[in-house]
């Protein structure tokens, strides 16, 4: 870092020289902060891609072992619809059985009704209708079974078309779910594989934005072999060759708050070796403020009234002011 004067300071800042390097550095500056810019933004497209896909793909699991559970119950629902089925077969042959007693009790019933009617001798008259009354008897009971070996036939077959139609149900249910399920699925690998490139992406902005770096930093590090300066990220630096103990701070962005004044970016500032750039302000002409008296201005600067305060009741004076101006 060599020692300049102000003057000499300003030539420099006014050169050719001076003047391509800051048109380059300025430029590497946007794309530095456009790469880094892009870089965060695709990361975060691939990190939310990413939580999508997986999402989604837990989704489809659950949506398969959904159809899987309905499939379950469609299959039990048949399977009782079928032995039910076969039951009602069962009791279908059951009734047969027991219409045909019936039946045959009605023929006897009727042979004996006829027998009793065309009978004269009062004792065969007589045996023959307490032999009709036991039939009359017998049929009613076997009635009533035969109807009630029906009423279990038709509930029997209304139980099994129930669960088939609970098995259609669900099997129907099953073919709905499974179809979404390779939805959900084929959407999980497409969101997948856009992840993917979006990682791909990302990992190139990652690169434009080292290589954006590197020709910022090589930049900088021309600043300092070919001005003789010292510099930072935010700041440019010469000694003072008026002040030993003082320099000279160029900055390289604008900045509005932060510092004890308004920064300009090419604007030179002195700053003391001990609070550096916390303390600058404007560089003038000749010697620096010696290092007690710029401490004692930035204790002002902090504990006095801010710029742009109105004067009144325990306003001192800001920097640079004169106590005992009216």
């Amino acid at each position: 870092m060599k020692a300049v004067r102000l003057a000499e300071l300003r030539e420099i800042l006014q050169g050719a020289s001076f003047h391509g390097w800051w048109t380059d550095l300025s430029r590497a500056t946007r794309e530095l902060a456009d790469a880094r810019a892009r870089h965060l933004d695709l990361l975060a497209q691939a990190e939310l891609m990413e939580h999508r896909s997986e999402l989604v793909q837990r989704t489809a699991v659950d949506a398969f072992s959904d159809a899987g559970e309905a499939e379950e119950v469609a299959a039990r629902n048949g399977a009782e619809a079928q032995e039910l089925e076969n039951r009602a077969l069962g009791l279908v042959g059951q009734y047969e059985q027991q219409r045909f007693r019936t039946s045959d009790v009605w023929y006897r019933m009727g042979g004996t009704e006829r027998s009793a009617e065309e009978a004269t001798d009062p004792v065969a008259k007589g045996a023959l209708e307490k032999q009709l009354a036991a039939l009359r008897q017998e049929y009613a009971v076997e009635d009533k079974k035969r109807d009630a070996a029906w009423a279990d036939v038709e509930a029997t077959w209304a139980v099994s078309f129930e669960r088939s139609l609970l098995a259609s149900e669900h099997a129907d249910r099953s073919r709905r779910i499974r179809r979404e399920s390779e939805r959900l699925f084929k959407e999980a690998e497409e969101r997948r594989l856009r992840a993917a490139q979006l990682r791909a992406e990302a990992d190139a902005a990652g690169r434009e934005h080292e290589a954006a770096e590197a020709r910022r930093a090589e930049l900088l590090d021309r600043a300092r072999r070919e001005l003789g300066c010292a510099a930072a990220d935010r700041f440019l630096y010469w000694r003072n060759a008026d002040d030993k103990r003082g320099a000279f701070a160029v900055p390289l962005v604008d900045e509005a708050d932060g510092y004890p004044v308004e920064v300009k970016a090419l604007s030179v500032y002195a700053v003391g070796p001990q609070r550096g750039v916390a303390a600058l302000e404007p560089a003038r002409e000749g010697l620096t403020r010696t290092v007690e008296e710029g401490d004692r201005r930035f204790e002002e600067y902090l504990l006095g009234p801010r710029k742009g305060a109105r004067g009144g009741e325990g306003a001192g004076p800001g920097p640079g002011g004169d106590p005992g101006a009216t």
